[in-house]
């Protein structure tokens, strides 16, 4: 299906030019290039982007090649650094979000159709993801005199989620940016909370508080705050996610361990209002889209894209869905807000929580790496540039310093800001839609229309209309259930 297979259809179609033939080789080749668009003037707000491409030999390799015409002196090389599986690390890491813990909660909240939405929000990213990246590149045919062969070559044009905006829309990359802004503030502040939280929990003889679990969590963090790539990152994403693989066995177990509680009739019917809380929660939780153009940009092998997001997704997929039914069914009634509330008291109880401590604690760094790419993208003449201008070059001293400065303001907000669930829903109401099924399906028509089937062009409406009713649904329910719960305890 066109739009759900690979990062493109590669095409290598050969037209031997000998005088019976020369004319009918030129006219396939005018109507291959008719087909194919091919800028490299970096307009559209597209400033600095380096132009690489790659082109699919006639010895069936991918290889890269980079424009000699373009000023790659003015931004880092595209030659990325990681593999598939710590790319695959960094995107799981970011789908499986603070929300984990609820997802049970949203069973109880949603009943079948909040199931339902899981396995379509899981869907939808994972197509979602591969349109922006095919957003990311644009194709021109190339004849090849030495072998005289056509080909399909891709140049690289635009780097960024926020490039691609600017692309469609003038200073769509600022709108972009903020939101993008506001989502990943909410999710590093979310981090923190939930820690200190569940560490009061796990460690009650201790005698400490929530504030204070939360500050220290705050503090063991700033170290790791200062990676330069998302290379670096990975390693901290591929303990977080044994850490959430162990959690999930944990729970499923115990819950496999206690079939003797299911009972398929306590799954609740269909509410609206409860509906619209957990549906947002879902979509707060599964949400990577800001992240997959740097994922990919790190790649060494840019071809094994969309292998890795396809694992990434079903892995993930497989994983939360039989963690949420199996835990809803042993509680039933009384699964509440975190699923760690369930657990009996004592060494299961306590693992599950310390597991999905280590997973936020190891998340926060690549918060920190997105907020301070999304801030150095906006563009602020009085903010300086938090990462070296060229490789390999040293961040000015204000890097570290915004840096730190960042973990206070989420620590700040962590302390500060209640209600945690409602939050959660609020903020994946207001941004997730539209970072997740509403751009990237934009961009795509906005980009790529002349390349596109009707087929596709319908899914990318589909995924539109999906986004803005639930999007707006959600925001609805979730503002008016935040407002009631803040009203209270203004009164009480």
């Amino acid at each position: 299906m066109s739009g759900l297979g690979s990062v493109f259809s590669t095409l290598s179609s050969a037209f031997r030019r000998t005088p019976a033939n020369d004319n009918i080789a030129l006219v396939r080749q005018d109507q291959l290039a008719s087909q194919t668009r091919y800028t490299c003037d970096m307009q559209n707000g597209i400033n600095g982007s380096a132009n690489h491409s790659t082109t699919l030999g006639t010895d069936g390799q991918v290889h890269d090649v980079t424009d000699a015409g373009s000023n790659l002196d003015e931004t880092p090389s595209d030659n990325g650094t990681s593999s598939a599986w710590q790319a695959g690390w960094n995107v799981g890491n970011c789908m499986q979000g603070i929300g984990i813990l609820s997802l049970p909660y949203t069973v109880k909240e949603g009943g079948t159709a909040a199931l339902v939405t899981m396995a379509v929000v899981l869907l939808i990213g994972n197509y979602t993801s591969k349109i922006l990246v095919r957003c990311m590149y644009e194709e021109k045919i190339v004849y090849a005199e030495e072998d005289q062969s056509s080909r399909i070559v891709k140049h690289k044009v635009r780097k960024t989620y926020a490039d691609i905006a600017d692309a469609c829309f003038t200073g769509g990359s600022k709108v972009l940016n903020i939101m993008q802004l506001i989502d990943i503030v909410a999710v590093a502040t979310l981090y923190l909370e939930l820690a200190g939280h569940l560490l009061v929990d796990t460690f009650p003889f201790l005698k400490i508080s929530t504030l204070a679990w939360t500050i220290i969590c705050a503090l063991l963090l700033l170290p790791t705050v200062f990676f330069k790539t998302l290379t670096n990152i990975s390693w901290l994403s591929l303990v977080a996610i044994f850490s959430l693989i162990l959690m999930f066995s944990s729970v499923v177990w115990y819950s496999l361990d206690n079939t003797i509680r299911w009972d398929l009739s306590s799954m609740p019917g269909f509410r609206l209002d409860s509906y619209s809380l957990s549906s947002s929660i879902i979509l707060f939780n599964f949400g990577c889209q800001f992240l997959v153009p740097s994922v990919e940009q790190s790649l060494k092998d840019k071809s094994r894209f969309d292998p890795m997001v396809n694992w990434t997704y079903l892995i993930t997929g497989v994983l939360n869905l039989s963690y949420a039914f199996f835990a809803f069914l042993t509680f039933g009634e009384d699964t509440r807000e975190f699923i760690t509330y369930n657990m009996p008291l004592g060494l299961l109880q306590a693992s599950v929580s310390l597991m999905f401590v280590i997973k936020s604690l190891l998340s926060y760094p690549l918060m920190i790496f997105l907020i301070v790419n999304t801030v150095d993208a906006l563009g602020l003449s009085y903010i300086p540039n938090c990462f070296g201008q060229r490789d390999g070059e040293s961040p000015s001293k204000w890097a570290y310093i915004f840096r730190i400065l960042l973990v206070m303001f989420t620590l700040l907000l962590a302390v500060v800001v209640p209600h945690f669930t409602l939050l959660m829903g609020f903020t994946g109401s207001l941004t997730a839609p539209w970072l997740d099924f509403i751009f990237p399906c934009l961009f795509h028509l906005k980009l790529r229309k002349d390349r596109l089937s009707y087929w596709t062009i319908a899914i990318n409406w589909g995924v539109i209309f999906v986004g803005v009713i639930g999007g707006v649904i959600g925001l609805v329910y979730s503002t008016v259930q935040l407002v009631q719960a803040i009203w209270i305890d203004l009164i009480s």
